[in-house]
């Protein structure tokens, strides 16, 4: 079995409402919408 990719993304102050793939239309995040559809998001994660 291939050990698998792992991305850990973690910024300070970013709010979910600060992404496209949460729904905010204003705001263009393609690669970060990109990375949350190929990939696991953690909606309820906190730090």
């Amino acid at each position: 079995m291939a050990r698998p990719n792992i991305l850990l993304f973690l910024t300070d102050d970013h709010g979910q409402w600060a992404n496209g793939c949460y729904g905010n239309s204003e705001l263009q995040t393609p690669n970060l919408d990109r990375l949350a559809t190929e990939g696991a998001r953690f909606a309820d994660a906190f730090t």
